[in-house]
């Protein structure tokens, strides 16, 4: 048995890591899309349509000697598989594009609640300094050196201006391990109520997107609130797990 290519040439984008998706998201990209959560180890898990989806089930969620022809396996190189996925998004419609609107609309008005009621408490936007430790999982507020305010973080995502795209926390796998201890339960509420948004690693997105995106997930997370915070590109959303003044 041949083994599997480590890398491929793509005609766009060169040398790339292979991936395999079935034939009809290869030829249909927008609509939805399923596969295992990424991670370090597989960043691109294999992917499969619906119908497929419907046989694997079938199977006892197996793939098989009785299920495996429906696939039409296609490799796709790394960075198509990334730009195919991300068009997904545009599938939702009918109730499934009702419901999510739903709940963003509510993400962002507890959202506000959840500012104002830490900017009444903490006054966390009148500090001079902030500063995150991954490893610690904190985010702390600070006055001519002095801290003042500690809060305990979880990652949920980041915009990148330069390419105009959203990444889920829980597929970059450059963060550590104590800001992404809890950001999953948001994919996994994703993928039980069928929003796309919440389960597809990386898709065009803006700030605006950030901030409906970083509702729902603080509803999800039960966080106390968001804090956004500037990178070199673009901007790094984290919920505020707990918030307390240093004595």
């Amino acid at each position: 048995m041949s083994e599997e290519p480590t890398s491929i040439e793509c005609d766009e984008h060169g040398e790339a890591a292979p991936t395999y998706v079935c034939g009809h998201l290869c030829r249909h990209p927008v609509q939805r899309w399923f596969c295992d959560a990424p991670s370090p180890d597989t960043p691109y898990p294999d992917a499969w349509c619906a119908s497929c989806n419907a046989e694997l089930v079938r199977q006892g969620g197996e793939w098989n000697e009785h299920n495996t022809d429906c696939l039409d396996l296609q490799i796709l190189c790394h960075h198509c598989y990334q730009d195919a996925m991300a068009r997904s998004v545009e599938a939702l419609d009918g109730d499934a594009e009702a419901a999510w609107i739903n709940a963003v609309t509510q993400g962002y008005h507890a959202l506000r609640e959840k500012q104002h009621a830490l900017e009444t408490t903490y006054g966390i936007s009148r500090f001079e300094r902030w500063d995150y430790d991954q490893a610690a999982g904190t985010l702390t507020f600070s006055d001519g050196g002095v801290p003042r305010v500690v809060a305990g973080i979880e990652f949920i995502g980041s915009v990148s201006e330069a390419s105009g795209t959203w990444l889920w926390a829980w597929a970059n796998f450059h963060n550590e391990a104590p800001v992404v201890s809890r950001i999953a339960a948001v994919r996994e509420f994703g993928e039980a109520q069928g929003f796309l948004h919440l389960t597809v690693p990386l898709w065009k997105g803006d700030a605006t997107d950030g901030w409906e995106l970083a509702g729902v997930a603080a509803q999800v997370l039960g966080a106390q609130g968001v804090y956004r915070v500037p990178t070199d590109r673009g901007f790094l959303y984290m919920a505020l797990m707990s918030v307390q003044r240093v004595a």
